[in-house]
């Protein structure tokens, strides 16, 4: 599968930063100080050493082998058609997050006009980033670039009228950091992952970089880097200045409302509130089609779905296929923690399968192992991974523990119908390269 390679570090690193900085800071923050109070700040920055510990493997196999379905690819190059596969169909199964985005998007806007519809607020500006895909991955980057530069415009804003405000006293006592002990300490950490992990899905648009094997890696680790600075003291400021109870639950709104002043805060809505989710929307459906296509190709999924526009360069159908997994929690009606935790239980089980990938890596492709332009020797890789994996499996435990009983149930069934369709597909797939 080719496409154009017309991004370049800035476009790359744009969409990486729309994934991470979104639905973390300006919507889960809320439910993290609920889970955590004062010690938030202290849960974004473990978050995100934690997330770059995951992404490192990740990003050495993108600058050894970037590809189009970067993830996908490395899965099945390396641990067999099968398994990659049943990594992608989980995969795409978290993109129903898509929907905590647009709901999030929603919650600002009805902050500045309180008369719009949450839903059809967050149906429409799904729709829109749909359509903005449409037209192709690179007019996307480029308002996504656009998008960011007002975001953390909007972020700094909250930070210069905040930071003295707050009393710092009580991120010194212990019985406001942890009100409820390590367990919601851990359970803050898990929701704050979302908003400090992300960026390992440029890892998809590998075929379509100019210079991957150099931009990969960099955009991966400096987005997350960039975006744990801007996290930690948003944080501070969100928790600081107003009591708990008027913040744990409630979007960043709540706490611009505040401090800032009214024309800052309209200003702070509109670049912060609104363009940080709608960056993780749009950064979503320009790489969330690209494994898929790779699919297609290999036999797993129908080839007219793999239809790519001649104009533009786009998968319009399999972008369909992505706005239809958005918009049905939405019309499900279902809350924007249920969705979290739904979501976020499958993603630390996908999240595992390029980890084991990297730690066989170089026992099974040691010539393409050898190519990476980072420098990591296979035991160090190894340990990485291996640390990741840990990770993982106790943010999934977590994450787990929160979900009802239909949640597991619908987990289970979808696990259980991708197994049988792998096995039912198998006869028909490509070999894999090698």
């Amino acid at each position: 599968m080719q496409l154009k390679r017309s991004l370049n570090f800035w476009d790359v690193f744009s969409i990486a930063m729309g994934q991470v900085i979104g639905s973390g800071i300006m919507v889960l923050i809320g439910i993290g100080i609920g889970f955590t109070a004062y010690a938030i700040p202290f849960a974004f920055i473990l978050s995100a050493t934690l997330s770059i510990i995951k992404q490192l493997p990740i990003a050495f196999m993108g600058s050894a082998m970037p590809a189009t379905g970067g993830l996908y690819v490395y899965c099945k190059r390396i641990l067999g058609p099968q398994i990659g596969f049943f990594y992608l169909a989980i995969l795409t199964f978290t993109h129903i997050l898509i929907a905590l985005f647009a709901l999030g998007f929603s919650q600002y806007a009805i902050a500045l006009l309180p008369q719009l519809d949450p839903n059809l607020t967050a149906i429409g500006i799904m729709l829109l980033f749909y359509v903005v895909n449409l037209f192709g991955v690179k007019q996307a980057a480029s308002i996504q670039k656009v998008m960011i530069v007002l975001l953390l415009c909007g972020l700094s804003s909250l930070i210069f009228f905040g930071i003295l405000e707050v009393d710092y006293t009580n991120f010194t006592k212990s019985d406001k950091l942890f009100p409820q002990g390590w367990y919601g300490f851990g359970l803050a950490c898990v929701v704050l992952s979302f908003s400090t992990g992300g960026a390992q899905y440029v890892s998809e648009l590998g075929g379509e970089m100019k210079n991957p094997r150099e931009d990969l890696p960099k955009a991966i680790i400096y987005s997350t880097a960039v975006a744990a600075i801007f996290f930690a003291l948003v944080s501070i400021v969100a928790v600081g200045i107003l009591p708990v109870e008027q913040t744990a639950g409630k979007p960043l709104s709540e706490v611009a409302k505040a401090i800032l002043p009214p024309a800052v805060y309209i200003a702070f809505i509109v670049g912060a509130g609104l363009f940080a989710l709608a960056t993780s929307i749009n950064s979503t459906f320009s790489w969330a089609t690209k494994s898929l296509l790779i699919a297609c190709d290999d036999g797993w999924l129908p080839s007219r779905l793999a239809s790519v526009n001649k104009r533009f360069n786009t998968p319009h159908i399999l972008l369909t296929v992505i706005l239809i997994f958005g918009l049905v929690p939405i019309l499900a009606g279902k809350d924007l923690r249920y969705i979290i935790m739904l979501g976020g239980g499958l993603v630390f089980i996908y999240d595992l399968i390029p980890l084991i990938a990297a730690f066989k890596f170089a026992k099974k492709l040691p010539d393409v192992f050898a190519n990476a332009s980072m420098s990591f020797s296979e035991k160090k890789l190894k340990t990485i991974s291996i640390i990741g994996v840990l990770i993982l499996i106790g943010q999934g435990t977590l994450s787990f523990s929160d979900i009802d009983k239909s949640g597991w149930l619908l987990v289970v069934l979808y696990i259980l119908f991708v197994i049988i369709y792998i096995k039912l597909r198998k006869p028909y797939i490509k070999k894999t390269d090698s």
